[in-house]
């Protein structure tokens, strides 16, 4: 076993353990909670505004807008040449996310949190669950970083995992973020 065997053992015992430790309810609120959470409603964000920009009566909306804010005079036709429907399309679905994601939160959590047997068992085993899948999104993530990286770092990186048990090697030649990103039009390895 290499080293990076080791540290992948111990950071799922140790990620394991604080998920039991601290439950499903509390470790979901701090997730979606703060940076992470602004984090979560960017995302979801951008994956929604072109299902929303695409629907009929929200083009005659902002189609609209443009046309009030080009009736304003030079102002208003910078800002509508600078897609200023757009900016408040996105920022008016950004908020809605996170009103949303917030709401759903709070339900979840106090449904997982019911002081019962049951359902404490359930908690403390979704906690168990949601952290280790917490600990695989980092580590995808710090591996798409690195490939981004590339050159010698991503050489090093991937031979220092080569045969590794856990086939973390295979994972970070066929990382899934990275057709993720192919599919999007960002940046890839």
């Amino acid at each position: 076993m290499l080293v990076a065997d080791y540290i992948a053992i111990g950071a799922l015992v140790v990620f394991a353990l604080l998920g039991f430790l601290v439950g499903f309810g509390k470790g979901l609120k701090f997730f979606t909670s703060g940076i992470f959470g602004v984090i979560i409603s960017v995302f979801v964000t951008y994956l929604l505004f072109g299902l929303v920009y695409d629907l009929s009566f929200v083009k005659e909306l902002l189609d609209k807008f443009n046309n009030w804010l080009r009736e304003q005079g030079d102002v208003g036709t910078f800002f509508a040449d600078i897609y200023t429907d757009r900016i408040v399309l996105a920022v008016a679905i950004f908020i809605i996310v996170q009103i949303v994601r917030v709401i759903i939160v709070k339900i979840i959590k106090s449904i997982v949190e019911i002081d019962n047997v049951v359902f404490k068992i359930i908690n403390k085993t979704l906690g168990l669950v949601f952290f280790v899948a917490v600990l695989a999104a980092l580590v995808l993530i710090v591996f798409q970083i690195i490939a981004w990286i590339g050159g010698e770092t991503a050489q090093n990186f991937a031979n220092q995992l080569k045969d590794s048990v856990f086939g973390l090697d295979w994972l970070f030649e066929n990382n899934p973020l990275n057709s993720i990103f192919r599919a999007t039009g960002a940046a890839a390895v």
